[in-house]
């Protein structure tokens, strides 16, 4: 593994010099394998002829539904940045001998097919490291490569289903499971993949040594919600749908205003009784029935109605403006344009707009991690189906003009 940077003025990749085949589709591989491009490393995205990525067909806007799969639908545009997509039929015994022949200039690869498919494609760990002894072979799939359920069809909402996420989601009372609003198995599964893969790196420059690495959504999801572990396990405590509230604080939570609604989080008696100062209401910070976490939790029932009254009183604007003042933790809750212009405001590297050669300038969100002598950066668009299948392959494999061209017309690429 090598780093250099590309000019005096430019800051080092953490990744630069790490080349990953990138046989991922979907959400959870794809974003595992972009945060590996934006620290620096070189993505091969392997893609199925003609169709791609399933992401690419993933649209809630009209402005990029006019050429899927060409361009890619608006989910695929932003989880697949950094990146140089090749179109490999791997079902093929050629189209396989060149995922091979890719393996041996590859650091890691990342596959997240079903437990089983990658063997019988000839692509699994066994076959890769014969090309490549220091080969580092991670593998995410939704229930694990082994035990009862790994053969089971799993995605996100699944995976949501089965942890439990979705039962203590959604309005207190109601029995209709809620999917949060985000693909949390997904994205969690994603950045656990990137820490074993950082790690497996990090053990190869150490020994030399290349290995497997295993992540399964439902492990990483489990984890996600290893707050309730004890409570559930060794407490039998009872969890269930809470809306915005916290099971184990109190007030921990968004509370109604005048207008729009307030997240208030008191999440220390220290923190309580100053909320209860610059609210006015002074006498629940001394209230027995409200004295510790404990007791709040206890009586939630009967205090979040009083605070709610309260916070009836004034605008959102006005109460963050107490809050701020007297230094509780607060935010409005914003919806998503609101929220990408506060994060512009806050971070303005965090909200990118980059030029696509298709689809033209298109927003996406910055690289979150922040290094003193590194730095993470967007140096490709969310590349185009096969637009680099000639550069690939004639780059790392030496093919001719002529043989890509043979492989293009049997179907192969």
């Amino acid at each position: 593994m090598t780093f250099a940077a590309k000019d005096d003025t430019m800051t080092i990749r953490p990744l630069e010099g790490v080349r990953v085949l990138d046989f991922t589709h979907g959400v959870a591989g794809p974003y595992c394998t972009m945060v590996l491009g934006d620290l620096g490393a070189d993505v091969i995205k392997v893609e199925k002829p003609k169709r791609g990525d399933a992401t690419r067909y993933m649209n809630v806007s009209d402005k990029f539904a006019a050429d899927i799969p060409r361009i890619g639908g608006d989910y695929f545009l932003a989880v697949n940045r950094n990146k140089r997509s090749v179109t490999i039929d791997m079902k093929q015994p050629e189209g396989r001998d060149l995922c091979l022949e890719l393996a041996k200039h590859a650091d890691v690869t990342v596959q997240n097919f079903r437990p089983g498919v990658m063997g019988r494609l000839g692509l699994d760990y066994s076959s890769l490291r014969r090309q490549n002894p220091k080969l580092i072979c991670a593998n995410l799939s939704a229930w694990g490569q082994t035990g009862a359920l790994s053969q089971h069809p799993g995605m996100d909402v699944a995976v949501q289903a089965r942890s439990g996420l979705m039962s203590i989601t959604g309005v207190p009372g109601s029995d209709e499971p809620v999917r949060p609003g985000a693909s949390l198995a997904d994205f969690g599964g994603g950045i656990y993949l990137v820490a074993a893969v950082l790690t497996a790196l990090y053990h190869r420059e150490r020994t030399g040594e290349g290995q497997e690495v295993n992540v399964s959504l439902f492990d990483a999801t489990m984890s996600l919600l290893s707050n309730y572990a004890v409570a559930v396990l060794d407490g039998d405590a009872e969890l269930g749908r809470m809306g915005s509230g916290h099971p184990q604080l109190v007030p921990y939570q968004a509370f109604p205003t005048a207008d729009t609604a307030i997240v208030i989080s008191a999440g220390t008696n220290k923190i309580y009784r100053e909320m209860c100062a610059v609210m006015g209401c002074q006498e629940l910070a001394d209230d027995p029935r409200f004295e510790s976490n404990p007791d709040r939790v206890k009586n939630r029932d009967v205090l979040v109605p009083i605070l709610s009254e309260i916070t009836r009183s004034k605008s959102m604007v006005e109460w963050v403006e107490i809050f701020e003042a007297g230094g509780i933790p607060c935010a409005p809750v914003n919806d998503m344009k609101t929220a990408y212009s506060d994060l512009a405001e806050t971070a303005e590297d965090m909200v990118c707009e980059i030029n696509h050669p298709e689809a033209g300038q298109i927003h996406v969100t910055g690289v979150p991690f922040k290094f003193s002598n590194m730095a993470g950066d967007i140096r490709r668009h969310p590349p185009m189906l096969g637009e680099h299948t000639a550069e690939i392959l004639g780059d790392l494999l030496a093919l001719g003009d002529k043989e890509i061209e043979s492989l293009s017309d049997r179907g192969v690429i």
